[in-house]
């Protein structure tokens, strides 16, 4: 399963508000440098557990545990957080990258984990994980997340570790999905140095509910939250696509990330390591289509992946897997609009990641070289989705103006901290 997975980065930024005031009249610079060391002692500690993930990639079947470590880079942002909460800029983001806006490929010799910690002049610390998709899936970052900040805060009291086994890792998906030889790897549909353009999209509850109302119909009286935001997204992008055509009507394909952790039975429990991704392939034909449609075909797309998705995947070693013969073709020659989204709602990011100075105020995604992919994760309060959106710069300027869109969706709000649920924004002890 690995190895059919796109080699590329994907970086987690968790961005925290640390009060200080009862830490006595140490400078920031002293607290940062507490706040450092316990990351590594706590990192050093936790890759014990996940050893693999200081690995490198030695070549297409295996990795290297070479004892190396993880690179840990520090950084000081000049700003105060305040500043990007205000209006979250994804170009800042870049300075918490460790890659800055190159996003290369996770390939041979290419390290599976780095970490970067940026101090704000306010106190505040952004920490991103760089994690290469060769080995490690959204659901496995989580799980490391969770580790390393049980172990920080363990650390924290100076006690041993001892975590339930929840929390560590479970080394299985190598022995269910071996590797091939005869494997065809993620269809890519861009070019590396293709330009892209990011926005960010906040749908509250109250839009939501109201969205999921609108696209009800008799064949599905109750959209997801999930289908019925992607539908609007996907509706909204092909459209956008179209006008930049000259108004050419085109089918589409939308892969959709299915877990396939809970596909198999018995179904394998959350803190699997290791890529456990699949895809579900919704389409649609030239014409317009209504988000009641757009739903229906989601959804007839993810039954039939859980009905099929898993022996398709072993019998054709390959992650998508196109049953019309014209899409096909069409697909094959480039003719078709071609997106994919993955969601991570549900997935426990803010829960998971205090390191014993709260919760992060905000938790976000940086992708800076695929086109046409959107992210779906859940808001700081719990109650509301934000969206990540990277198109070409053309289609993205016709994308953000929708009013279809807009009408549900606000383009990238302030972060508002005083709304998060049990986010604690102060210091459980000192560093």
């Amino acid at each position: 399963m690995d190895q059919i997975n796109y080699p590329m980065y994907t970086t987690g930024v968790f961005i925290y508000k640390v009060n200080h005031d009862d830490e006595g009249d140490d400078d920031l610079s002293v607290k940062a440098g507490r706040i450092s060391r316990r990351l590594k002692s706590s990192l050093s500690e936790t890759l014990t557990k996940f050893y693999p993930f200081a690995g490198k990639v030695k070549d297409d079947v295996s990795i290297e545990c070479n004892d190396d470590g993880v690179e840990f880079i520090e950084g000081r942002a000049n700003g105060f957080l305040s500043q990007y909460l205000q209006e979250p800029d994804h170009n800042l983001l870049s300075e918490f990258h460790p890659f800055g806006k190159e996003g290369p490929v996770a390939g041979k010799d290419s390290p599976l984990l780095i970490v970067q910690a940026t101090f704000f002049k306010c106190g505040g610390v952004a920490i991103a994980t760089c994690a290469s998709h060769v080995l490690i899936d959204g659901m496995s970052l989580a799980t490391f997340i969770n580790c390393w900040a049980a172990t920080a805060r363990v650390d924290d009291h100076h006690q041993p570790s001892k975590l339930p086994a929840s929390m560590l890792p479970h080394y299985v998906t190598a022995s269910l999905f071996p590797a091939s030889e005869a494997v065809s790897s993620y269809p890519l549909r861009f070019s590396p140095s293709e330009r892209v353009e990011f926005n960010r999209f906040v749908f509250d509850a109250s839009k939501i509910a109201q969205l999921k109302a609108e696209v009800s119909s008799e064949t599905i009286p109750r959209p997801s939250t999930v289908e019925a935001i992607t539908a609007l997204i996907w509706k909204c992008a092909r459209t956008a696509s179209r006008s930049n055509r000259g108004g050419s009507p085109r089918p589409s394909l939308l892969l959709q990330g299915a877990n396939f952790r809970t596909e198999l039975v018995p179904p394998l429990p959350d803190n699997s390591v290791g890529n456990c991704v699949g895809y579900a392939v919704a389409q649609t034909g030239e014409k317009e289509t209504k988000l009641q449609d757009l739903i229906c075909e989601l959804r007839r797309a993810k039954e039939e992946f859980s009905k099929n998705g898993l022996q398709t995947l072993l019998e054709n070693k390959c992650l998508l897997t196109i049953q019309d013969q014209s899409i096909r073709d069409k697909f094959e020659r480039g003719e078709i609009d071609f997106f994919s989204v993955t969601s991570v709602v549900r997935f426990p990011f803010y829960q998971a990641a205090d390191f014993g100075w709260g919760k992060p105020i905000h938790v976000t995604f940086l992708n800076f070289v695929s086109p046409n992919f959107f992210m779906l994760m859940g808001t700081n309060d719990g109650t509301g989705v934000e969206v990540l959106v990277s198109l070409s710069p053309e289609d993205m300027v016709l994308f953000q103006r929708n009013q279809e869109l807009l009408a549900f969706a606000t383009l990238n709000p302030p972060v508002d901290v005083n709304e998060a649920k049990n986010v604690s924004l102060g210091l459980r002890s000192s560093l």
